[in-house]
């Protein structure tokens, strides 16, 4: 047995946690950030991610964009038309999309190289504008330098050629680099031919709505709350302002129908203006979700829900009257405390809520509705 020599041997000690922990910590560990997240997804998540790209981010560049799936794709991924046109004058890039879970090498591309070369050649679509490869892990050295050396390139392709693509291009027949098609790949522009790096589709990515909950880091927009009210009683207020107008009424004893009833109560007029405003500040979370969250997500018709539920008794207990109710059941909802698993929760306020109660007593399908004045039998 072979002697151990104690110099060698080095004690163990406690480890040294400088990094302050947060409970979000202890429950999910160390965040992992977005450039390395896309290095180790799924094939099937990355091909969603390009989808939500492309609809996040790219048709805000493009005319049109579409993409081409399953074996008659001739070489491309997603078409994008900077103008597109049925005469054969479009404008369009292609982004070749690969899923390796190793930067992309030559080898793996000489054949979509060569797809590009002999397709246009044929005319089944006019040459592109750019040629893009996308990929997580991006390209690796050597075929990055060929990309920015379109002449060496060009003579590495012709020399794969029948390594690569030759028999590769068509399932049909063989392409031989022979007569005026190997005239059209020597004199063919591979300068069209770059690439978009991980950090640079990360970015693309990041300008879409799909990006927090992919790769967490929060909302990178708040909704926009209006400070006032508009002036106008708009159609789409009619029931919850009809009903706090019988609250306001209950109280006073009196018939209020219109804002110029109103007038004559200050302190109600007041309060009421106030609870217009919060229900358009609720309202702007219901159009911040329409215009910067991915559809199907629901979570302003959740907050409603949960509201719901937190005011429902308070507004069926007993009252002096309505305005009594009302001022008893938004106090309520404003104690609430919205479950963490709404978007809206991290920065959710009192006036939101407030005017959560609103938007409720604005519907009519509910099955127990939300009102200011009941009658003591029921």
């Amino acid at each position: 047995m072979e002697k151990i020599n104690h110099e060698e041997l080095v004690e163990i000690h406690e480890p040294n946690y400088i990094t302050s922990a947060t409970n979000f910590q202890l429950l999910v560990g160390n965040s992992v950030l977005p450039i390395d997240r896309l290095k180790i997804i799924s094939p099937n998540e990355y091909e969603e991610i390009i989808e939500e790209w492309i609809f996040g981010f790219l048709r805000k560049k493009y005319e049109k964009v579409v993409k081409v799936g399953g074996a008659g794709d001739k070489g491309r991924d997603v078409i994008a038309f900077q103008k597109d046109s049925r005469d054969g004058e479009e404008i369009w890039d292609n982004y070749q999309c690969k899923h390796y879970h190793a930067p992309l090498t030559p080898s793996q591309m000489w054949v979509e190289f060569g797809k590009l070369c002999y397709y246009t050649f044929i005319g089944a679509f006019n040459i592109p504008r750019k040629y893009y490869l996308v990929a997580p892990n991006g390209v690796g050295g050597k075929l990055y330098d060929f990309i920015m050396q379109p002449g060496i390139l060009k003579a590495e392709l012709i020399k794969e050629w029948d390594n690569h693509c030759l028999k590769k291009i068509t399932k049909t027949k063989e392409i031989p680099l022979t007569g005026d098609f190997k005239k059209y790949v020597e004199s063919f522009d591979y300068s069209i031919i770059d690439v978009i790096n991980p950090i640079e589709f990360i970015n693309q990515y990041q300008q879409t709505s799909y990006f927090p909950l992919r790769f967490g880091g929060g909302l990178k927009k708040m909704p926009d709350r209006p400070k006032n009210a508009p002036q106008e009683i708009s159609e789409k207020e009619m029931m919850y302002v009809k009903k706090l107008f019988g609250a306001y009424g209950n109280h006073k004893n009196k018939i209020i129908n219109s804002l110029e009833d109103l007038k004559a109560y200050k302190r109600m007029l007041h309060h009421f203006n106030r609870q217009r405003i919060y229900y358009y500040q609720a309202e702007s979370l219901k159009i911040f979700e329409r215009d910067s969250m991915p559809s199907g997500i629901h979570a302003f018709e959740d907050l409603k829900e949960e509201i719901f539920h937190g005011i429902i008794d308070t507004v069926y207990s007993k009252y002096e009257d309505g305005f009594e109710r009302v001022k008893a059941t938004t106090q309520q909802a404003r104690n609430l405390v919205v479950s963490g698993e709404n978007i809206f929760s991290d920065f959710l306020t009192g006036n939101d809520k407030s005017g959560i109660c609103h938007h409720l007593a604005n519907e009519e399908k509910l099955e127990e509705e939300i009102t200011w004045v009941i009658d003591d039998e029921e």
